[in-house]
C-alpha cells in the first residue's frame, strides 16, 4: 500500500498583479527617459539662440557675468560636432543717457566689443566657424570634413534715448546691453555654390533626326560643396544621319573583330564628363541618358542598333552594341529607335549593324584608294555607292535598307 501526500499550494493573484504592473511602470519610465534623452541631444544645438550681454554703466567692457553668457554661447555654437549653419546678428544699445561726447559711440563701442570677443577666438578679423559636413560626388562619394567658412553677421548698434519704438525690444530693459541673435542659414553661410549639377536642369537636344534627353546632373554633380565652382559648362551636340554627308566619308564603325556598318552616329561632347578609369562610384551610375532615332520606312526591318563605348577591366575602350528599343507609332506610321547610356559613352554613339566578313560584298562595291567616297578594308577598298551616268547615286539593296535615302536616290 503506497501513501501519498498532497499538498495545497495558494496562488496570491492581486500580488503577482502587482509585480507586473509595477515592472510596466518601470519599463514606461526608461523608456520615457530615452525619449528626453533623445529630445535633449537633439535640442543641444538649437536652430536659434538668442541672448543678452550685460555692459557696466558707461563701460564698453561686459561684465563677468556678460563673459560667462559669452563663454556658454561660444560653447554651443562653435562645439565641434555642431553641424547646424550659423549666422549671427549682434545689435548694442548704450545706457538710454542724452548723447554727448562721450557717449555718442557707447552703443557701436559695446557690439564691436562682443564681435571681437567671437573672431579673436580664431585670431582673426571675421568670426570662423567649422562645420563638420560632408561632400557627396557623382564619381566619388561621400566624404566628410570640417567645413570652415565665415560666419556672416550683421552689425548694428542704437541710441536709446533717439531711437522709436520699433527699434527697441519689448517688454525688454535693454539699456547697457549687447542682443545677440544666432540663426541658422545654410544658403548664407555657404552662398550659390554649395551645390551644383551639370546640367543644372533636364536638358532636351534636337538634331536632325535625332533626340537626346539628358537628365538633371545625370553628367556631373558635387553637392554641399566648399569649393566654389564654374558654372558656365557646355554641351556640344551634333547627328550624322544623312544619306550623302554619310556616304560621301563612309567608314566602319571602329573594331577590331567584327564589321559593323555606319548607318549614322550622334556626336555629345560635354565640357566636363566623368572619367571611367578614376571614377571610383562608376558601378552607382546608371544608364538614364535617353536618345532616340527617327528611322525612314526603308530603314525599318534593317535591324539597326546603337553602339558605344564600354570598358575592359584593363580601360580599354570597345564599340559594341547597346540594349536598342524599337518604338512604333502605328497613327502617325513612324517608328524610333531608342537607347539608354551612361556619361562614360560620350562622345560618339553609332547607329550601325553587325554582319561577317562573307557579306561585306552584300553591302559594298570594290573600289580603288582614289576614288572619292571610298574606304580601306580588308586588305583592299570599298565604297557604298557608285554613280550612273546621270551622276545619280547607285547603292546595293542590303546598303539601301541600312542607310537614308540621299538627295538624289
Amino acid at each position: 500500500m503506497y501513501l501519498c501526500r498532497v499538498e495545497y499550494i495558494t496562488i496570491d493573484y492581486e500580488s503577482i498583479m502587482k509585480k507586473i504592473v509595477f515592472l510596466i511602470c518601470i519599463v514606461v519610465s526608461i523608456f520615457n527617459l530615452q525619449a528626453q534623452n533623445r529630445k535633449k541631444i537633439v535640442d543641444r544645438f538649437p536652430a536659434t539662440l538668442e541672448t543678452y550681454i550685460d555692459f557696466d554703466k558707461g563701460s564698453s567692457y561686459y561684465t563677468k557675468q556678460g563673459l560667462n553668457t559669452l563663454d556658454s554661447l561660444y560653447m554651443v555654437v562653435f562645439d565641434k560636432d555642431n553641424k547646424r549653419f550659423y549666422k549671427m546678428t549682434i545689435t548694442g544699445y548704450d545706457d538710454g543717457d542724452e548723447i554727448n561726447e562721450q557717449t555718442t559711440t557707447l552703443a557701436r563701442d559695446r557690439a564691436i566689443m562682443v564681435f571681437k570677443y567671437f573672431s579673436s577666438r580664431e585670431e582673426t578679423e571675421y568670426i570662423i566657424k567649422r562645420t563638420p559636413s560632408y561632400q557627396i560626388s557623382s564619381c566619388f562619394g561621400r566624404s566628410e570634413y570640417y567645413l570652415k567658412y565665415k560666419m556672416p553677421f550683421d552689425f548694428r548698434w542704437i541710441n536709446i534715448a533717439n531711437a522709436s519704438k520699433d527699434y527697441l525690444p519689448e517688454g525688454i530693459d535693454c539699456r547697457g546691453k549687447v542682443h545677440i541673435l544666432i540663426e541658422e542659414d545654410m544658403e548664407d553661410c555657404l552662398g550659390s555654390f554649395m551645390d551644383y549639377d551639370f546640367p543644372s536642369q533636364d536638358t532636351l537636344l534636337k538634331g536632325n533626326y535625332t533626340k537626346v534627353t539628358i537628365p538633371k546632373s545625370c553628367i556631373d554633380f558635387v553637392h554641399h560643396t566648399k569649393d566654389t565652382l564654374d558654372k558656365n559648362y557646355t554641351i556640344d551636340f551634333k547627328d550624322v544621319m544623312g544619306f550623302d554627308e554619310l556616304a560621301d566619308n563612309y567608314f566602319l564603325v571602329p573594331h577590331k573583330k567584327q564589321y559593323i556598318l555606319n548607318a549614322g552616329y550622334i556626336v555629345i561632347a560635354p565640357s566636363v564628363k566623368p572619367d571611367y578609369n578614376t571614377c571610383q562610384g562608376k558601378d552607382t551610375i546608371q544608364p538614364n541618358i535617353d536618345i532616340r532615332v527617327f528611322l525612314e520606312k526603308n530603314q525599318r526591318d534593317s535591324g539597326l542598333k546603337f553602339y558605344g563605348k564600354t570598358y575592359k577591366p584593363n580601360g580599354e575602350v570597345v564599340y559594341k552594341a547597346i540594349s536598342t528599343k524599337k518604338i512604333k507609332d502605328k497613327e502617325a506610321d513612324e517608328m524610333w529607335i531608342q537607347c539608354l547610356i551612361t556619361p562614360f559613352q560620350f562622345d560618339t554613339i553609332f547607329v550601325g549593324k553587325k554582319i561577317e566578313e562573307k557579306d561585306m560584298s552584300d553591302y559594298f562595291y570594290a573600289a580603288k584608294s582614289e576614288e572619292p567616297g571610298s574606304f580601306e578594308c580588308m586588305g583592299g577598298w570599298l565604297k557604298c555607292y557608285k554613280l550612273d551616268k546621270q551622276g545619280k547615286y547607285i547603292l546595293k539593296d542590303k546598303m539601301q535598307g541600312v542607310l537614308r535615302k540621299g538627295r538624289n536616290n
